[in-house]
């Protein structure tokens, strides 16, 4: 069964039609890859897969969670929404980090407020995941004290809290300075030799040929091509996808 299947989305915004039936099924452990260029539909898609963005044609399955977007039942309900994002993790762009709490507690509050979960419970959580992505000396610090590449590391724990089926990367390293970005993909590399199910958003194209199961080229709102890391980056067939890495390398 698979732990994601995105079916024909649609979503517009105004008379802009950003995605036009994209569709994605992405297996448990597997790690999915979305390139292609800004304006493309790459971040509108991965946030609908956790419903930021509400598609107006489609279906979306993840886990137990069934939407149907369109013709069937009405707009998913709060309570719907809040379970099928305890079960999907998302790290942004920007790391959103509460400024006025520390970093143990900002990892704690999900589990805590969210799940109830007993705060000593939560706190041993929250210290072993900071273990995990290597910033078990920063629990009691503030948000204000730490780098971009910190800060991050602390988001993606944040979410790796709420024991999530798929965890969503909505370009993790594009707002950091570029020393910064190894100690974040080394922790997503990480997740991905665990057998964490992810779909990450990235312009780090060497690794995402790395890293992924499958990387999947997104082009004017449609999911151009998609196949191994073989297949699309390293040997790109269409000239499309073979213009965008070409313009991809000569600007990076």
């Amino acid at each position: 069964m698979s732990a994601l299947t995105a079916d024909n989305i649609h979503k517009a915004f105004g008379d802009h039609e950003v995605l036009k039936g994209v569709s994605l099924s992405v297996e448990r452990g597997e790690v999915v890859t979305l390139i292609g260029a800004s304006g493309s539909g790459k971040s509108t898609f991965l946030r609908c897969l956790n419903l930021l963005e509400m598609p107006q044609q489609g279906e979306l399955a993840i886990g137990m969670h069934r939407f149907t977007f369109g013709n069937g039942p009405r707009t998913p309900k709060d309570a719907q929404l809040a379970q099928l994002r305890e079960n999907v993790g998302m790290v942004f762009q920007h790391f959103n980090l509460f400024p006025h709490m520390s970093v143990l507690a900002n990892v704690t509050e999900g589990p805590v407020q969210v799940k109830g979960m007993a705060r000593a419970e939560a706190d041993a959580l929250g210290r072993d995941l900071l273990a995990k992505v290597g910033l078990a000396d920063k629990a009691d610090a503030f948000p204000s004290r730490l780098s971009g590449g910190q800060k991050q590391r602390v988001a993606i724990a944040r979410a790796l809290a709420m024991k999530p089926e798929v965890m969503l990367f909505d370009e993790p390293t594009s707002a950091l300075d570029p020393e910064l970005v190894g100690e974040v993909l080394s922790v997503i590399r990480s997740l991905a030799a665990e057998g964490m199910t992810m779909v990450l958003v990235t312009h780090e194209m060497a690794f995402a040929a790395d890293v992924s199961t499958r990387v999947g080229f997104m082009n004017d709102g449609i999911m151009a091509e998609i196949g191994t890391p073989d297949e699309t980056i390293r040997q790109p067939r269409s000239e499309r996808l073979k213009a965008f890495l070409a313009r991809f390398h000569e600007t990076h």
